[in-house]
């Protein structure tokens, strides 16, 4: 993938530079005593030979060791990049400059014509020196491309190549600062890969690296000159756009950058789509400073997730309302499995030919100290959203097993009670072992609990699916399928999953005497499942005209307020002892 050049932060900038004032200090002490030491020992070579030094040679010592070893590191200096090997040469170079010097020298006050006092001086200082410089400057090479290469790293995504978090946020901290001064606008934006995270429990991490890898490429072959991308982490990317002074010039970028990433990726022989969300927030409208303003793009694009996903959202003051909202909660959610809040309440369900009560299911309501009862509609998306769903769906699943066992103890025929399991919840590596713990501690029989899961399990790892519900099914408890064809999966699972029973979503059902397309849904629903030898039962029926329709087509049970709305655990013992006087 090709890579752009990024402008350095200011960290980055003041790392580079103490890193390059250390290595340039000890170069000069190494070169210093190199040299120092090579003079020194040329005059006692001379001493042992039996020549006498004089003034000029001690001159000449002098000069090598104070002037050649900082002119050889401002050489190197100056050729910071250029190949080590060549710096003995430029060494050599100065060595003999020097010994010109020396020969000037010597002509001025003795004058003496002697260019060189002694050429195998000279040539004896060289190898003497040559070595150390060379060794010297290898290692300061090495130690600029490992201080570059440290530099790089931690200041760019090891997988994009582009700027990481760090970087992003000072060069926005300093593109904030620049436009104050020049009274310009500028927009960030945070976008977020859609459906990324199945595509990488699906196809695997190397499969999703390549997705990121090309997604990073086309939003850098996208941007306009001095706009900077880079990855805030896992499938979110963030953009810096300059000299955004209208709405419509972030508007038409971000719906730019939704086509760029909704076109098809080609990747390992797979062809797929995720398309993007996008948040945006402007400078200075949004906020002043960069932490805000990535805040705001964060809730904005949450905004735009929460509507649907594939589209942008442009950040607007009441949208921090909602998210304090969410996040209070979120809390109370917490505070309600630490309190005991949550109760259960239970549905009958009905053999419309024998008009007898083969079933219920257990459903969840959580009573506030405060606001009193909140629908399972507005805490449960949030449940499933912040992962409170597991401890919370195996709350139901254990409450429900012993209260079905309470009944069985009382006296009351044995029924199966139907329990909502979440995709999330299923997923999980020990659903099985928590099923099983819920049936022990219970004492519940398998047979008496049926797991309702909907279609949009089979998203995800459709093997472990799969051996999942056999293992279930093995055990004895029932398997059906909730919410049938609202979801992914529709017909092309239904001969690989091993289940018992289809629920008619209520929406098919509520308009099954007006509404031509619901009825031939719901007789379509029939005739397969007769077919696969399912059976099936219809929820939400409240009018003897939807009940006569189900007769009809010969849909069996039924669950709806035509025979009882939910009503808590002591109720529904008193409805269990009417039914069996």
């Amino acid at each position: 993938m090709e890579k752009r050049n990024h402008p350095p932060g200011p960290s980055q900038e003041k790392w580079e530079t103490t890193s390059r004032a250390l290595a340039y200090y000890g170069l000069l002490l190494r070169l210093w005593c190199a040299f120092a030491a090579a003079a020194l020992v040329l005059l006692s070579i001379k001493e042992l030979l039996g020549y006498s030094n004089d003034l000029f040679d001690y001159l000449r010592a002098l000069i090598i060791s104070l002037i050649v070893t900082p002119a050889l590191c401002a050489a190197i200096r100056k050729r910071w990049f250029w190949h080590w090997l060549g710096t003995p040469l430029i060494a050599a170079a100065i060595i003999l400059t020097v010994e010109a010097l020396d020969a000037a020298l010597r002509y001025l006050f003795t004058g003496e014509v002697i260019w060189f006092v002694d050429t195998k001086e000279t040539l004896l200082l060289i190898v003497l020196t040559a070595p150390m410089t060379y060794l010297v400057a290898a290692d300061i090479y090495q130690r600029e491309q490992t201080v570059r290469q440290l530099s790089y790293l931690a200041y760019h995504d090891q997988l994009t190549g582009l700027p990481n978090r760090q970087m992003f946020q000072e060069t926005l901290t300093l593109s904030i600062d620049a436009a104050k001064h020049s009274q310009q606008q500028l927009s960030v934006m945070l976008i977020d890969l859609d459906r990324f995270k199945n595509v990488n429990e699906t196809f695997g991490h190397e499969f999703g690296d390549q997705l990121l890898k090309e997604a990073a490429w086309r939003l850098q072959t996208g941007l306009r000159t001095g706009d900077v991308v880079a990855r805030q982490g896992g499938d979110e990317f963030t953009l810096y756009l300059k000299d955004t002074g209208q709405t419509d010039d972030a508007e038409k970028i971000a719906q730019k950058i939704m086509r760029l990433l909704g076109q098809p990726f080609s990747i390992q022989g797979h062809v797929l789509r995720v398309g993007c969300s996008i948040g945006i927030a402007m400078y200075p409208i949004d906020g002043e400073d960069s932490v805000t303003l990535m805040k705001n793009a964060d809730t904005a694009l949450y905004r735009a997730k929460d509507r649907g996903k594939n589209g942008y959202q442009f950040f607007q003051a009441e949208m921090n309302e909602t998210v304090i909202q969410k996040l209070i909660m979120e809390e109370w959610l917490n505070q309600a499995l630490e309190h005991d809040e949550f109760i259960l309440h239970y549905q009958p369900q009905v053999d419309i030919f024998t008009s007898r009560m083969n079933g219920m299911e257990a459903l969840i309501r959580w009573n506030h100290p405060r606001l009193g009862f909140i629908s399972p509609g507005e805490f449960i998306p949030l449940a499933e959203e912040t992962g409170l769903i597991i401890p919370i769906g195996e709350w139901v699943l254990r409450t429900a097993c012993k209260q079905n066992k309470v009944w069985q103890a009382a006296g009351f025929t044995p029924i199966k009670m139907a329990v909502n399991i979440s995709p999330i919840q299923f997923h999980q590596p020990d659903f099985v072992q928590v099923v099983l713990r819920a049936l022990q501690d219970s004492g519940l029989e398998p047979q008496y609990l049926e797991l309702e899961i909907t279609e949009g399990i089979a998203m995800v790892h459709v093997d472990q699916v799969i051996q999942k519900l056999q293992t279930l099914r093995d055990l004895g408890v029932h398997i059906s399928m909730d919410d049938f064809g609202t979801g992914y999966s529709s017909l092309s699972y239904l001969k690989k999953f091993p289940i018992n029973k289809l629920k008619i979503a209520q929406q098919f059902v509520r308009d099954i005497t007006d509404d031509p397309d619901d009825a031939a849904i719901i007789q379509a629903i029939m005739a397969m499942a007769h077919s696969l030898k399912l059976n099936v039962i219809a929820e939400g029926v409240e009018t003897e005209e939807q009940l006569s329709f189900l007769l009809g087509v010969k849909c069996r049970e039924i669950q709806g307020y035509i025979f009882s709305k939910p009503i808590p655990a002591r109720e529904f013992t008193s409805l269990l002892q009417r039914l069996s006087a």
